[in-house]
């Protein structure tokens, strides 16, 4: 009578251990899924922030270089004896800046057309057909000063300093818009010792012409730009034609941060002198 009810136990002590049979495998190949999920969360995160540094790390080496390409330039500026010979030809005409501008940069044109030491051509009038104040001329011309280091397109070494990267170096005349509303190169006195001054800088460099001003082979870009004036050797005083910054106040037509404050410097400045009771503006600044 007995031995029934323990085959019967027994049969459902088997038919109960059968029926939770593959739980912990299921659960590890849950836990297992879960984990790589994590693993490779994880290693994409990774790969994309190493991918931010070093974009971020060929920015600023595109930023030095555009800023070492700045400062060679002026370098090679100041042995240049006359500007004339590397600007883009001067334009007599005008134009509105709204209309699109004309092929051929409404007369303006390259001193030289010369291929750089990689043998890509020349990138005069880079950004030309964008170029609606400037009338097509862009960034300017390609520095070339003629010599043997000439064109300054892509140098990767200069004055036995080496580059992680290139630069180029463009100059154009300044663009002035007048009372009229209207584009003009500018003219004057002097007018040819004036130019901006423009510097690319890319990184990494390879030697291939990259496309424009645009990022090409995984190249950063930066750019930057300057207003230079060229001091004469009869001028002693080298506050006379410049105050550090674009649009202050040209000397003896306001004030410069070279020159000290006085009444004959700030009348042309604030107008017509007047009086409050004490003399004029030039005498209550003479006073001390």
């Amino acid at each position: 009578m007995r031995e029934p009810r323990r085959v019967e136990a027994s049969g459902q002590r088997i038919t109960a251990v059968k029926s939770e049979a593959g739980f912990a495998l299921i659960l590890a190949l849950l836990a297992l899924m879960l984990l790589t999920f994590l693993g490779l969360t994880l290693a994409t995160s990774t790969s994309t922030e190493l991918k931010i540094a070093t974009n971020y790390r060929w920015q600023q080496q595109a930023l030095y270089n555009a800023e070492a390409g700045i400062e060679a330039g002026k370098r090679i500026l100041s042995g240049v004896p006359s500007w004339t010979n590397i600007l883009p030809t001067k334009r007599t005409g005008t134009w509105d800046g709204d209309t699109p501008p004309p092929s051929g940069r409404g007369g303006a044109n390259a001193p030289e057309t010369t291929n750089d030491e990689w043998n890509n051509p020349s990138r005069n009038f880079e950004s030309g057909s964008c170029d609606r104040r400037g009338n097509g001329v862009g960034y300017g011309v390609v520095l070339d000063d003629g010599s043997g280091l000439a064109p300054y397109q892509y140098k990767t070494t200069l004055y036995g300093q080496s580059l992680n990267g290139a630069f180029t170096l463009w100059v154009r005349r300044p663009t002035l818009i007048g009372l009229d509303g209207l584009f003009r190169d500018y003219s004057g006195p002097g007018e040819e010792d004036h130019l901006i001054l423009v510097s690319e800088g890319v990184a990494p460099y390879t030697g291939a012409q990259l496309s424009g001003a645009m990022t090409a082979n995984n190249a950063a870009v930066q750019v930057v730009e300057v207003l230079l004036s060229q001091v004469r050797g009869t001028e002693q005083n080298p506050c006379n034609t410049r105050t550090g910054q674009a649009g202050q106040g040209a000397e003896n037509a306001g004030f410069s941060a070279c020159d000290p404050i006085t009444g004959a410097g700030l009348a042309p400045a604030l107008g017509a002198a007047g009086t409050n009771g004490r003399g004029t503006l030039a005498d209550q600044t003479a006073v001390k």
